[in-house]
């Protein structure tokens, strides 16, 4: 695929993110490829979004100076991994008039299908970010469902991209695995930095869930989903309740599977009622007073390709007790959370040791955990190594520090747009 002739050094290429939903209730993605939009556009980039919207997971969000090119879900789009000739023809007509560039955000569903047909029919380049879909668990976890999509179309999307964008270097591992030799731009997710005087208070909650009162808050808050180890955090919580009785689990996040059934009926059969509260999705001040006042964030998952909500802890300066399953060894290295092996023991230890610690030290954990999201996770600097990325790939510029190559691709030139090797 041969890119349209690009002006060298354009000051303000017009980039689509594609995604299949920016609902509020369908979990990180939606929250991280919005708040890109919005943050390209301060970096003279002309931010499109092409997304769909399934209006039964809550309202779109919102990205500032970012055109949206949205387009309802049909029953037929719901229950067919978004489907939708509509939206296809859409997205042909605006790539053929506007873009330079189509940024894919995910796989397995036809919009991510829609953004490959619309790059090469154009002549345009493809960037495409797998969203942690091709992990070893993501790839294992019903695989019988992904087996037809990946011979229709997933590994002919994947081979038509310019470039890929990983979040972590795990991630960015993880794509070699597979034998794709692209370039990688290694650029983690962002995160905005809240003001410690405009946190809101604990009562905010409290008057939902009045069994918060007069208890120290362990928050759990992502997606209700077997991936993220729920099961051996109530196991683990069962044990440690008749020692730490004045803590309180909070499990907050969508229930897109109907999990949270199984869960429940687990928390019924270790009689912990009283020690757990499911409060579904929270957002805006239910969000931040949840995180806000967290004494401490646990998040067991098995696998995340970065893990935005153990940021967005740590920008709230709330300690995180996290996997290896996550690219989070930083909670290590700066002293501000627990990074430990996926299993029940080792979420044994490190929540027994948080919950022993004073309040104090851990707010000194938490304050640590902020300083290092504000140097190294704040949305400026994201925004800019990936309009970097950008200029790039459009031809003009030096590849930028973030760009990792394989030994056996053939040399890109700057401009790539018009030198690919696939």
């Amino acid at each position: 695929m041969l890119a349209k002739e690009l002006k060298p050094n354009i000051k303000q290429p017009h980039i689509c993110q594609v995604v299949t939903s920016i609902n509020e209730h369908t979990g990180g993605t939606a929250y991280a490829v919005t708040n890109l939009a919005e943050s390209l556009t301060k970096q003279q980039i002309y931010s499109h979004l092409f997304t769909l919207n399934y209006q039964q997971r809550g309202k779109q969000l919102l990205a500032e100076g970012v055109k949206l090119h949205s387009h309802t879900a049909t029953t037929l789009t719901k229950y067919f991994r978004g489907f939708q000739p509509i939206a296809s023809q859409a997205m042909q007509q605006l790539a053929s008039l506007e873009l330079d560039l189509i940024h894919n955000h995910g796989l397995w569903m036809f919009p991510n299908l829609y953004a490959r047909q619309a790059a090469v029919k154009n002549e345009l380049p493809l960037i495409i970010s797998p969203e942690g879909m091709l992990e070893s668990w993501s790839l294992k976890n019903n695989w019988y469902k992904k087996a037809l999509p990946w011979f229709l179309y997933e590994r002919k999307n994947l081979n038509s991209a310019i470039a890929f964008h990983a979040t972590s270097t795990e991630e960015a591992q993880s794509i070699r695995k597979l034998g794709f030799k692209q370039p990688i731009a290694l650029i983690p997710n962002g995160v905005n930095i809240p003001s410690f005087e405009e946190q809101p208070s604990k009562e905010i909650l409290i008057q939902t869930f009045p069994e918060l009162a007069d208890k120290k808050w362990l928050l759990f808050l992502s997606r209700i989903h077997p991936k993220k180890g729920m099961d051996n955090l109530l196991n683990v919580w069962h044990s440690l309740t008749t020692k730490f009785s004045d803590w309180h689990l909070i499990i907050a996040g969508p229930d897109l599977t109907g999990y949270q059934s199984k869960l429940e009926a687990l928390v019924e059969k270790l009689n912990l009622k009283h020690y757990v509260t499911f409060t579904g999705m929270l957002s805006g001040e239910y969000k931040a007073s949840a995180l806000s006042n967290a004494d401490l964030f646990v998040l067991p998952t098995h696998s995340e390709n970065f893990g935005i909500v153990i940021a967005e802890s740590l920008a709230y300066g709330v300690p995180v007790i996290t996997t290896r399953g996550t690219p989070w060894k930083d909670l290590q290295l700066h002293k501000c959370g627990w990074w430990i092996d996926d299993n029940q023991q080792s979420l044994h230890i490190a929540l027994n040791e948080a919950m022993n610690m004073s309040s104090e030290e851990r707010q000194g954990m938490g304050l640590r955990g902020r300083n290092l999201v504000e140097t190294k996770y704040s949305w400026n600097f994201v925004a800019r190594d990936m309009a970097n990325v950008y200029r790039w790939i459009l031809g003009g510029t030096e590849p930028p520090s973030c760009l990792q190559f394989n030994d056996s691709l053939v040399a890109y030139t700057n401009n790539t747009g018009r030198n690919r090797n696939k």
